[in-house]
């Protein structure tokens, strides 16, 4: 049943036994008028059947996720994936990102600001390149520094994540991993490696699992954040309740 068939059946039974005429007397026509100025009378009620429905899916939501995760727990926290932090943080955070994505830019700083001031936190970097061929080629020259250099790999994102704009070709990303420090010609003799076509193979496969088809993502705990937080104020509120086993609305 919609929700518009819902509200009326619901309405036409407050309607009718409010209603001095037999219910049998009345049309289809003059119930559906009857409910349409009960409506028009107390407008308020649309408003809190629609607050309703939104926290019931949001609560779905997060019932869903919840099983994808733990579904998908191996994929998310054992693959070969760089990442920062406490590795016997309580908390587990994974992020699927692209060096592309604006949205992904504008959150990096919340992040970094996070991890300075929370030590009991694991941050996993899921590289999910979707927006374009250097999106890919960034990505595939991150994880060959991982590989290759992994001491080298957080300044070389850090260079590729605080670049304005898109990223314009490979001679870009090879200029800003320079920068960073990176000996490029050992990312050249990595970056063609079978394990880098496997990375972004099973977190492309592991985003669709779990329902996740843009960037940013986080898997916080047991829960999902999809998009960018709004600042960091909400980014903890997130996480402090998914520490306190609260289901996110």
């Amino acid at each position: 049943m919609t929700i518009k068939n819902a509200l009326f059946c619901a309405l036409a039974g407050v309607t009718l036994l409010a209603t001095p005429v037999h219910a049998s007397e009345l049309t289809k026509s003059d119930v559906e008028q009857i409910v349409r100025d009960y409506l028009v009378k107390n407008p308020e009620i649309l408003v809190e059947m629609s607050n309703a429905l939104r926290a019931k899916q949001e609560s779905q939501q997060a019932e869903s996720d919840k099983a994808l995760i733990k579904a998908h727990s191996k994929q998310l926290y054992a693959n070969q994936d760089p990442e920062v932090g406490n590795p016997k943080a309580s908390l587990t955070i994974v992020e699927f990102f692209d060096y592309n994505c604006g949205y992904c830019k504008r959150a990096h700083p919340l992040v970094k600001q996070l991890m300075a001031e929370d030590k009991d936190i694991r941050y996993i970097y899921k590289q999910f390149p979707i927006l374009s061929e250097s999106s890919y080629f960034a990505a595939r020259a991150a994880l060959a520094v991982q590989l290759g250099q992994p001491d080298k790999y957080q300044a070389f994102h850090e260079k590729l994540y605080t670049h304005q704009g898109p990223l314009a070709d490979e001679a870009q990303v090879k200029q800003l991993a320079v920068a960073a420090g990176v000996n490029w010609s050992k990312v050249e003799a990595k970056i063609k490696d079978g394990s880098i076509d496997q990375n972004l193979g099973t977190n492309r496969a592991l985003a669709e699992a779990l329902g996740i088809s843009g960037t940013p993502a986080f898997i916080i705990g047991d829960q999902i954040l999809r998009g960018a937080p709004r600042d960091l104020a909400s980014l903890k509120g997130f996480i402090k309740d998914v520490r306190a086993g609260k289901s996110i609305q």
